[in-house]
């Protein structure tokens, strides 16, 4: 690892692959001294600097086998510390987040209370170990997340019921597992060609493009892994190539119909391939296409199948993207536009009545951005954003004759366009029409801080607020609301460093229901209102978190 007079503190934009959008929560990649002097083409490039890590267990990404290491080394760390030898690396990584929710709006759970909150602490611990020989790698991480304090309403013990209104679900739970196992062969300089190369096999995670489609979620508490093949392909200062294909991992014990009551802190079982679904794709990003515009396009492939545990809606997806951006630079305007399409057939429900029931599925979504850094004390930033993600006109079309328009994100991550996930989660790509703006500034290099609002309708007013299915069992699945106006969220989120070991993060976000919010009723996927069931209170929902990072 880089001694640590190299890791000077400085905020440098992406060269190739993580966008602008999500500087503040995602860090930039740089190239390392050894990357540079090993590839001749890739001298162009500015001088490598190194950016504090995520509020989450990234140790994995802390030495890119091709663009080098991009974090700033753990002022306390493991390695240093028992003398490892260079070509092992070992990291330990924990994090703890208390979060609160106050008058929730979902309302598609049993036992939600009409009033009062709810609160859990989400533990977050990770193991990471990889071996260098040459070219070559070995590498694991072990992790172990879980919740601790989570309301138990109705006095119910976590083996009989799902203890609403947050159960201890696989977003938040997953004990003592492997999240990557994989071997990998890199060579930053192929043949002296000034092309960079790298093969991994096994079991990883995928951070790819925007992240809106196929990421390892930052703030939720597990991760989405993946089993299969990874090439990319790179010139450093144009362009990089990457292709996959995987199975995804799945996380168990599973929570769904057919294991709709699972004792997830207390029963351990390993996480497996599911080999009846395969998940692959490409993508392609150019630098400076034109002057110091980037473009990227994308074409993802999922063909799912069920399994004995894990029935599954069937989708059979292809999703386009392509996306256009420039990076943020003080005194600049910079601006993003990505669109992403979605076509082929799915399930109306992976079980009841209507499992074997195919539709047609024809979807979009985009998200467009234009920003202003000043060059000022503090770097304020402050950009206009808009999310549209198309739903189902016509919903509760059963039949075989009927098509499903709602967006489906795969395998992306929400919470650095829509905020935290946790217990809280309120909106994801899917049903969504949010116009928005944020505000970020950093008044000294150790505190950031983020503002920011949306004003929140449903692209389709028929159609579920929530997910990409619309179940009884799907949160908040509210549907026949008096309008298609969810509501105004505002957040504000702040982050302290006090070292490179010790990172801290706040937030509170606060939802001013709409009158969809209030008027909406739950539903089964037969389109009858439940009954036993209290309906969303009218009262506004308050969500705080607070979370600590600790990094050997």
């Amino acid at each position: 690892m880089t001694s640590k007079k190299n890791h000077t503190i400085k905020h440098s934009p992406l060269k190739l692959i993580i966008p602008s959008l999500i500087m503040f929560n995602y860090p930039s990649l740089g190239l390392s001294a050894e990357t540079l002097n090993a590839n001749p083409a890739a001298t162009k490039l500015p001088t490598p600097t190194y950016s504090r890590a995520p509020m989450a267990a990234y140790n994995f990404m802390m030495d890119d086998a091709l663009l080098g290491n991009n974090y700033e080394k753990p002022v306390w760390n493991v390695h240093d510390t028992i003398g490892l030898p260079k070509w092992l690396s070992f990291g330990v990584e924990q994090r703890t987040r208390y979060e609160s929710l106050s008058d929730a709006f979902k309302g598609s759970q049993k036992g939600v209370q009409s009033q009062g909150g709810d609160q859990q602490i989400a533990l977050q611990t990770d193991f990471w170990l990889q071996a260098k020989f040459n070219k070559f790698r070995v590498a694991m991480e072990l992790m172990d997340a879980r919740t601790v304090g989570s309301d138990l309403n109705l006095g119910k013990t976590p083996e009989t019921t799902n203890y609403t209104p947050f159960p201890s679900n696989n977003a938040s739970v997953d004990t003592w597992d492997f999240v990557q196992g994989y071997a990998s062969w890199a060579d930053q300089n192929v043949s002296n060609s000034g092309y960079g190369a790298e093969i991994k096999l096994g079991r990883q995670t995928m951070d790819l493009g925007s992240r809106r489609l196929v990421a390892r979620p930052i703030f939720r508490n597990t991760v989405n892994n993946f089993t299969g093949l990874r090439a990319r392909v790179i010139a450093y200062d144009k362009w990089q190539f990457n292709t996959f294909a995987t199975v995804p991992v799945v996380r168990y014990p599973n929570y769904n119909s057919v294991t709709p009551n699972p004792n997830l802190l207390n029963n351990t079982k390993w996480d497996e391939e599911d080999f009846n679904t395969w998940f692959s794709g490409g993508i392609f990003e150019y630098t400076n296409l034109y002057k110091d515009i980037n473009a990227e396009v994308a074409l993802y492939h999922l063909s799912e199948g069920d399994n004995p545990l894990n029935p599954t809606r069937n989708r059979n997806y292809l999703t386009p993207t392509i996306r256009f951006y420039q990076k943020p630079s003080k005194g600049k305007f910079d601006f993003q536009a990505e669109g992403m399409g979605q076509f082929g057939t799915v399930k109306y429900a992976a079980t009841s009545t209507y499992a074997n029931t195919t539709q047609r599925h024809e979807a979009w979504s985009s998200h467009v951005e234009a920003g202003y850094s000043f060059d000022l004390p503090w770097s304020p930033r402050f950009y206009l954003e808009y999310d549209y993600a198309s739903g189902s006109s016509h919903w509760k079309n059963h039949d075989s004759s009927g098509i499903d328009g709602r967006f489906d994100s795969l395998y992306g991550a929400s919470d650095f366009d829509f905020g935290p996930t946790g217990i809280y989660g309120a909106f994801q790509r899917s049903n969504i029409n949010s116009p928005g703006y944020k505000l970020e500034f950093s008044p000294t290099k150790d505190l950031s801080f983020k503002l920011q609002q949306r004003l929140v309708w449903l692209a389709s007013a028929n159609d579920c607020w929530g997910g990409n299915t619309c179940t009884a069992a799907t949160t908040p699945a509210l549907v026949d609301g008096k309008s298609s106006f969810v509501g105004d969220q505002l957040g504000f989120t702040g982050r302290y460093n006090f070292n490179s070991s010790l990172n801290f993060d706040a937030g509170w976000y606060h939802l001013f229901k709409g009158e969809f919010a209030k008027s909406a009723h739950t539903t089964k996927n037969t389109g009858t209102y439940l009954t036993g069931v209290t309906p969303p209170p009218g009262a506004d929902t308050d969500y705080f978190f607070i979370q600590s990072q600790l990094r050997f």
